[in-house]
């Protein structure tokens, strides 16, 4: 079987189209895949060292204006649906799988327009204007939320499965948690907070909780963990200086799945893939959801568990230093147990499995 996967930009798109492709070779152990990205997004980078093949085409996010941008933007993409159309020939996928981003938009067009059996997966609680534009071509829309089903009303059929991340995190294996114990200094009485928005980080953000990062000195029973993103990193790393022994920064945390299993609280966007990932593990969480994302779907997904008493909500633009530290005081000092335990039923751990069933469903309808 061969398999072509698409989906760009942020790791909410990428992460859960590595969780499907490493169970689909699971499961059959010859499949081959081809992945479809550009080279400005992160794919570029974590797809090749996740030791996939990896092709790239010109792609671009569609606006919505009437302007020379937006002329430039359909030219870019009408290019990259070109050589979309080329890789697919030359690959023959059985089956091609679009994770959202505006890449998928030409790639999986090109797919659907050579007659391969497609499906398209969607993380947000709101869908994104690519599986929007994308649903009435595709053999199947599988969603993360079942409000979602009602906003493909033109799809041949939606499938509610979660997100692929789901899974990943709760299959860790034990060796790789005691490992992250030991990395990142995690002693046995201590309860864990984990910051971190997003893969990029947010300079917003991470302004606000490097000014509250000395406070945690008078707590040496929490041990913090702050994930500034890459680009963030030295810049926050300079402002704060000196910190106490129970706070530490990172630029980026590659082993995320095996440190989640020991976290207590965590302070982050609202992406699907994030929601995903603390749902299954029973993580409370106090969410900024990212107001910079398109239809500011992040703040719905974010208000799904906050509905719930799954998660707390600040928005951005009411983030500030004492408002962010009396909400960790609270949720630390308060009764995190019930916050875990309603956070777990939003959880989908069986998430995998059902993306790939439905993904060699449609598959086998190239065979028959």
């Amino acid at each position: 079987m061969k398999v072509l996967l698409t989906g760009g930009g942020t790791g909410g798109h990428i992460f859960p189209a590595l969780s499907l492709w490493r169970h689909l070779k699971a499961r059959s152990p010859g499949a081959s895949v081809l992945y479809v990205g550009t080279e400005q997004g992160l794919e570029s980078r974590l797809v090749p060292e996740a030791g996939l093949p990896f092709a790239s085409v010109h792609a671009a996010g569609l606006r919505r204006d009437l302007s020379l941008d937006a002329v430039r933007t359909l030219a870019t993409t009408y290019r990259g649906y070109r050589e979309a159309l080329r890789l697919v020939r030359d690959f023959r996928p059985d089956v091609a799988v679009g994770t959202g981003g505006f890449v998928a938009l030409p790639v999986m067009y090109a797919a659907t327009k050579l007659g391969v059996p497609s499906v398209i997966w969607e993380g947000n609680a709101r869908p994104g204007l690519t599986n929007r534009l994308l649903m009435r071509r595709v053999d199947a829309v599988a969603v993360c939320f079942p409000e979602s089903e009602a906003l493909f009303p033109r799809a041949k059929r939606v499938v509610f499965t979660g997100n692929p991340r789901a899974s990943e995190v709760v299959d860790v294996p034990a060796e790789d948690k005691r490992r992250a114990l030991d990395k990142y200094r995690i002693l046995r009485d201590q309860r864990v907070i984990l910051i971190v928005f997003g893969s990029r980080g947010s300079e917003t953000a991470n302004r606000v909780v490097a000014s509250i990062l000395p406070r945690f000195a008078d707590h040496p029973a929490w041990r913090v963990l702050f994930v500034t993103g890459e680009r963030h990193f030295e810049a926050i790393r300079d402002k704060v200086g000196p910190l106490s022994r129970n706070v530490t920064l990172h630029p980026f945390i590659s082993d995320m799945p095996a440190l989640l299993a020991h976290v207590d609280l965590m302070v982050s966007r609202a992406g699907s893939s994030t929601l995903a990932e603390i749902c299954a593990l029973g993580v409370a969480s106090i969410l900024v959801p990212s107001p910079y994302v398109t239809a500011n779907h992040q703040e719905e997904n974010a208000m799904q568990l906050a509905r719930e008493g799954a998660a707390r909500v600040i928005r951005e633009a009411d983030l500030t230093p004492d408002g962010l530290w009396n909400e960790i005081c609270n949720m630390m000092e308060g009764d995190l147990g019930e916050v875990r335990a309603r956070a777990r039923r939003f959880g989908r751990p069986d998430a995998v499995r059902r993306l790939g069933d439905l993904v060699l469903e449609v598959a086998e309808t190239r065979r028959t």
